[in-house]
């Protein structure tokens, strides 16, 4: 059988433009959350939600699947949400933006059937895949979700001999190291005139001593990174995604030894150019989708409640 790969443009002629998505209609979060519009999540419960209750819990109850099919993993962190998952719901909907713009959603020749890969794997090293039918609700959304399903899933075998890739953040394995010799310029009125809010509240109302304190930060991170690679983390910023290479380095401004804020790098020609800063809630979310982050500075954390759709497109 042979497979197509639908572009964003496909995918948007599939659904008119007069639509009402089910369950998740009129809801604000749902109109930028891309996967639930692709695909409809049917609530499985027996106590009779309808509505945006039941859509709410029919993506938790899928995530809550995803998380046990998985190996084991952090995806809830520190900082409370209005999501169960928090950090699992942010990887799952933003690996789905990337595969999009890779064309890696992956279709039958026959339109009935649509899969893409996860980049999970089992506590058994099998990759996992969403696995959509096409939805026969004609004002619904294009695809409705199956299951997760792994590699030896009997569905995924016949209807995809050739299982669906994953995504890719980097071009080569360089991209993965942050080059220390490299020159590095900082956007400052980006990160003093717009994000001075997220610099710690002694800093925040002083951008003469934020800017200082950022400089010195700088200076302490490349000497470190000298010293250990891994210091400084490779992540993806859906802004920046034509960028090439894109890293996070620690800054800590107060002088206490730990990171306050991650310095968003990403490369120009033979430099970097610093974009932007993120809170480590913030830095967290975007490193996960390319890796999970092997640094001491930067452990699981969620967004706070209520901004979680603003991690990756905030600048």
């Amino acid at each position: 059988m042979s497979l197509s790969m639908p572009s964003p443009l496909d995918i948007a002629r599939r659904e008119p433009a007069n639509k009402v998505p089910i369950q998740v209609a009129d809801h604000p979060e749902a109109q930028r959350d891309t996967i639930r519009r692709f695909a409809f999540f049917a609530y499985r419960g027996t106590d009779g939600l309808i509505g945006q209750e039941a859509g709410g819990r029919a993506w938790a109850d899928a995530l809550e699947a995803l998380s046990s099919l998985a190996e084991p993993e952090e995806w809830i962190g520190g900082a409370s949400s209005l999501v169960a998952l928090p950090i699992l719901d942010s990887y799952v909907r933003y690996t789905y933006q990337r595969l999009v713009m890779e064309d890696k959603i992956v279709t039958t020749a026959d339109n009935e059937y649509a899969a893409f890969n996860t980049g999970l794997l089992t506590q058994y090293t099998e990759d996992i895949f969403a696995l959509f039918q096409r939805n026969r609700h004609p004002s619904g959304q294009p695809w409705y979700f199956l299951r997760w399903a792994t590699e030896s899933d009997r569905d995924i075998m016949m209807h995809f001999p050739e299982a669906p890739q994953m995504t890719e953040y980097v071009t080569n394995a360089g991209d993965l190291v942050y080059d220390w010799r490299r020159d590095l310029k900082l956007n400052f009125e980006h990160i003093l005139g717009d994000n001075i809010e997220r610099f710690p509240p002694e800093l925040a109302k002083a951008p003469h001593r934020a800017r200082a304190a950022i400089t010195a930060a700088i200076e302490v991170a490349i000497k470190r990174v000298r010293r250990n690679h891994k210091l400084v983390v490779p992540q993806w910023y859906p802004r920046l995604h034509d960028a090439g290479a894109q890293f996070l380095m620690p800054l800590d401004l107060t002088g206490d030894g730990k990171a306050d804020l991650a310095l968003v790098v990403s490369a120009v020609g033979d430099s970097y150019r610093g974009n932007t800063v993120l809170t480590l809630e913030m830095a967290y979310t975007n490193a996960r989708l390319v890796a999970r982050p092997d640094s001491e500075w930067l452990k699981p954390q969620a967004y706070p409640a209520g901004e979680l759709d603003d991690v990756l497109v905030g600048g």
